[in-house]
């Protein structure tokens, strides 16, 4: 997996931690489609527009011309504008406000020909087209001469036995040319304006992974075109330059072994004098880039091993401080980075996010340039590139494998907008999915048309998710993930009996807003809504964490005045006054939603049925039925649950036969606060699962050691003050009831779920956090498994 980006691109040669939470902290806020094969993206800050590359190529022969997906950062809007073949590199000339796309093929689909730039005119999108030299892998533009340089793979030679060049586009003179002998395979060009001189990183490496030959730069005169070569390490192929200081890094991914199984290092030139210092960095070290205002440089490596059998890191070189190091943990395979200079954050590309198989959603690693601390976002499948708005502080990331672009906003927190319970998609009033096939559900569209609420903002949303097996039929597992991203690793919930089941689940946004729904066995599957987390704003409200506590329980005289008995009778609706309840719930609060476990528990007695259960806020019964929670059985079944405040906090609880109910809470949402905190999607991720640890036995009692959330692979950050599960246990043979709680507290009486009849059965879990770790309590033997699908911080 390792050197994925040279890995791609030799299919075109063939043929021929624990992390800390900065306060400046963001979330992916849209996800844009894209054509296939996003590989190159970059910004022009001065418009507020995105250009990415999309090579739309399924393998090494390219059907038809690629495109460019222009993004409007305005409004998210895209036009894609047509290009040559095999789109590889992108530049942008915010000066004229022209971007200059470099494409391997050129006009040629069997890559036969030259390779072609297409300058695309940011204000109309109209295209020229410049004929360059052999495979143009990579560009540069110098904003204060208006010069293009356009590093050619194979220079003027098909075979690529011949070395390199660079072709120099003048784009003052309508677009002329003139060509430049470089080394051999010339990967990554770079610019010093404020000197004139070009460089350019000769990698040496047709043979690659095992090099053989010490890389070069060659460092071209912009005034005359004259060269000079400078020796540096192996596996030269990428390179960045500091205008300030007139130093170039360039990163070899070889170090100085031709084997390639030894750290890599960063050779650093002197621009004025061409001499070389050599800095040693991790294995396989890709992108590098340079903050000119703080004199660092930041190199990903992609592996922490040779064998890349852990973790990649990102070495920071201090150029103050005679080039001294510092390493920074990021997750799997880091290729690429890129820097926000106005507020010093650095970002980091991980291929694979938290996955080493990367069969799972890759991520940003996110370092504070300041403290070096790191934050991860979750992204879509295998990022290799990112653009940065230096303006908006907005990111874009293409995602190779989803054809998506990940939009993450500018200093953004999600936060939730609280709606009455509202239906948004019964399948049951068309057509079942299909069993071994996904769904796809554009949420904002079905809450429009229903009139149940204005979803366009929304990055996230709070879902009861029912699971309706048709008759006499079972369902294996359900999968519930953002739409056009690839499906996950994880479930959300089973009906191996054949029951109607519930799961509450929090899933971010897809592209247009959708969600994917995968069912193993032909299913219905029906939709409620009754909240989304959006950008925070004046009208969004923080979560503020409670320790687990049992509000309300109908079989008790034991709790305050209309929240015990008497049980609930069927077909009649009864309000709950649960902030009279003040031992769970803060006296003075002003909630405006709760985060509540529901568990209906049979009555009179054990297979009594409880067609569905539904709750909504006092004063406000949803138009068209929804439901919480399916108890068919007549077991005991619990179920998650974001519930509105209505009338005086109270909230209101129909069930279509008699139950007895208890409600148990872990926070509530409220405004702004000084203790507020904000949600953070994460890769979904498994933080653990019994059957894995040790000799694989169930546990009963309580789990020891606790659940290590903080220090497991899914790399939730340290500050993280609540975690968001989906929970699911496998009896051995029945569970009466299973209790999470934060590690550091007493155990409380209250349940997370419950599997009285033996079946493997889900909850969405929402337990704070003290210390990164997590109690677990069984009434009975049960295997347990916790997948993480986000958390809430400040």
């Amino acid at each position: 997996m390792r050197n994925l980006r040279h890995i791609l691109s030799s299919l075109l040669t063939i043929s021929f931690v624990a992390a800390s939470l900065p306060a400046f902290a963001q979330v992916v806020t849209a996800t844009l489609p894209s054509a296939t094969n996003t590989f190159s993206a970059a910004v022009n800050p001065a418009t507020n527009k995105t250009y990415v590359a999309n090579f739309v190529c399924p393998g090494q022969v390219c059907p038809g011309p690629g495109t460019v997906t222009v993004i409007n950062g305005a409004n998210n809007s895209t036009t894609p504008v047509t290009v040559g073949v095999y789109p590889y590199a992108v530049a942008v000339n915010a000066t004229t406000n022209k971007i200059y796309v470099g494409n391997a093929c050129g006009t040629d689909v069997n890559c036969n020909s030259p390779g072609t730039v297409t300058v695309i005119d940011g204000a109309t999108n109209n295209t020229t087209s410049v004929t360059v030299g052999y495979y143009p892998y990579s560009l540069a533009v110098n904003p204060s001469t208006n010069m293009i340089y356009v590093g050619n793979l194979c220079g003027n030679d098909p075979s690529c036995s011949s070395p390199g060049t660079v072709t120099v586009i003048d784009a003052n003179n309508n677009y002329s040319t003139a060509t430049v002998n470089v080394g051999v395979e010339p990967n990554a060009v770079a610019v010093n304006p404020t000197t004139n001189f070009i460089y350019v990183a000769n990698a040496a490496c047709f043979n690659f992974p095992s090099c053989t030959s010490a890389g070069t730069v060659t460092a071209i005169n912009g005034s005359n075109n004259s060269t000079q070569t400078v020796n540096v390490g192996i596996g030269a192929f990428y390179l960045a330059v500091n205008s300030n200081t007139n130093k170039i890094y360039v990163s070899n991914d070889c170090g100085n072994d031709s084997t390639c199984s030894s750290p890599g290092t960063v050779t650093v030139i002197d621009g004025t004098t061409n001499n070389t210092s050599t800095v040693n960095v991790g294995f396989y070290p890709e992108a590098i880039v340079v903050n000119p205002v703080t004199n660092q440089t930041y190199v990903a490596n992609n592996c922490s091993n040779n064998t890349c059998s852990s973790a990649g890191t990102t070495t920071v070189i201090n150029g103050n401080n005679n080039y001294s190091t510092t390493t920074v943990p990021a997750a799997y395979h880091p290729v690429y980075l890129d820097i926000d200079t106005v507020t010093n954050k650095v970002y980091v590309a991980n291929t694979c996010g938290n996955d080493p198989t990367c069969s799972s959603p890759g991520t940003l690693t996110v370092i504070d340039g300041a403290t070096n601390s790191t934050f991860p976002i979750a992204v879509g499948d295998e990022p290799n590139v990112l653009a940065v708005n230096s303006s908006t502080h907005n990111v874009y990331v293409p995602n190779f494998i989803d054809n998506t672009i990940s939009v993450v906003g500018g200093e953004t927190k999600l936060q939730l907008v609280s709606v009455t319970p509202c239906r948004l998609e019964d399948t049951r009033s068309g057509s079942p999915i299909q069993g071994g096939t996904f769904a796809t559900f554009n949420l904002p569209q079905l809450a429009q048309t229903i009139g149940c609420a204005n979803l366009s903002t929304a990055a996230a949303y709070s879902l009861n998710v029912t699971l309706v097996p048709l008759s006499g039929g079972r369902v294996r597992y359900l999968t519930i993930w953002p739409a056009a991203e690839s499906q996950p690793g994880v479930s959300l919930m089973n009906s191996l009996d054949g029951r109607t089941k519930a799961d509450a689940a929090i899933v971010p946004a897809g592209v247009s807003g959708g969600v994917s729904v995968y069912v193993t066995d032909t299913a219905n599957v029906i939709l409620d809504i009754d909240g989304y987390f959006a950008p925070s704003s004046q009208s969004t409200l923080q979560f503020y964490p409670l320790t687990p506590c049992r509000v309300a329980d109908t079989r008790s005289s034991d709790y305050p005045q209309g929240l015990g008995l008497p049980h609930l009778s069927g077909g009649v609706a009864r309000d709950f006054p649960v902030l009279n309840n003040t031992t769970c719930i803060p006296p003075g609060i002003n909630a405006a939603a709760y985060s509540f476990n529901l568990t209906a528990i049979a009555y009179p007695s054990q297979g009594n049925p409880l067609g569905y259960l539904e709750v909504w806020p006092t004063g406000s019964q949803p138009a068209n039925p929804v439901s919480t929670l399916n108890n068919p059985t007549g077991t005991n079944v619990a179920n998650a649950a974001i519930v509105p405040a209505g009338t005086s906090g109270e909230i209101t609880v129909y069930a279509s036969n008699n139950t007895d109910l208890a409600i148990d809470i872990n926070g509530y949402f409220a405004s702004t606060g000084s203790n507020g905190l904000s949600l953070y999607p994460t890769a979904p991720c498994r933080v653990i699962d019994t059957r894995n640890i040790g000799s694989g036995q169930p546990f009963s009692g309580v789990l020891s050691p606790p659940v290590d959330v903080v220090d497991s692979a899914c790399g939730v950050p340290s500050v993280a003050a609540g975690y968001v599960f989906n929970a699911t246990v496998i009896p051995a043979p029945k569970l009466r009831y299973l209790t999470l709680w934060p590690d550091g507290e007493t155990q409380p009486i209250v349940s997370t779920l419950n599997a009285g009849d033996g079946f493997v059965t889900s909850n969405m879990a929402v337990v704070p956090n003290m210390d990164g770790k997590v109690n677990a309590y069984a009434s009975d033997a049960t295997q347990l498994i916790l997948d993480i699908s986000s958390y809430f911080a400040p």
